[in-house]
Parts: structure tokens; C-alpha cells; sequence
């Protein structure tokens, strides 16, 4: 964003503070503890995000003029491409664990 002459929204990063904060006050069925509901929604919300990320990249290697290198533009493709894997992975491994009624086992990205 700063090589592109794009400054930062501080009111649009103060509600996405909030927002995240506020979203762990969602009911999860338990008072204290972590619900294994609880880790398949961050992980669906984790791969929502790399799929924009992945789709903005790609417009703008479409894009005629857009000030990044090609090169570059390729890496953030494939960087997006293998995080997706890794997260599908979790994600998949954390809804047979919530529909199972289970705390999903700990896995390291």
C-alpha cells in the first residue's frame, strides 16, 4: 500500500478491532472454555480472508496498470494458493471434530 501511494483507513482498522473483539463474545455452549465450534468458525473466517486475498491478487495481475511487478504478484498468488491448502486441511479436520462433538487436536500452521 505505501509503494502504491495508499495510506491506511484508521477508522476502518479501529471497527475491525472491535469487530474482533466483539466476535469472541459470541455464545460458543460454554461459559469458560473453547467449543470445538469455536475453532472451525476462526478457521472458516481465516479462509474466507485468503480467498479475497487470493482473488485481489489475481484482479490485479489482470489489471493493465497496476504498479506491481508480475514476479511479485506471482509469489503473493502461490503464497495465497498454499496457505489455502494448509487452512483446508484444518478446516476440514475441525468440522469432523465439531460435528463429533470434539475438541479438534492442535495443529501448528
Amino acid at each position: 500500500m505505501q509503494r502504491l501511494g495508499i495510506g491506511a483507513d484508521r477508522a476502518k482498522a479501529a471497527i475491525a478491532w472491535t469487530a474482533e473483539k466483539l466476535g469472541r463474545l459470541k455464545l460458543n455452549g460454554r461459559l469458560t472454555g473453547y467449543s470445538p465450534l469455536s475453532r472451525l468458525e476462526e478457521l472458516e473466517i481465516l479462509s474466507l480472508g485468503v480467498e479475497g486475498k487470493l482473488a485481489l491478487w489475481q484482479a490485479l495481475g489482470h489489471a493493465l496498470d497496476h504498479g506491481i511487478p508480475e514476479a511479485e504478484l506471482e509469489t503473493l498468488i502461490k503464497r495465497a494458493r498454499s496457505q489455502r491448502r494448509r487452512l483446508e486441511r484444518q478446516r476440514l479436520e475441525a468440522a469432523s471434530a465439531a460435528l463429533a462433538g470434539e475438541d479438534a487436536p492442535s495443529t501448528d500452521t
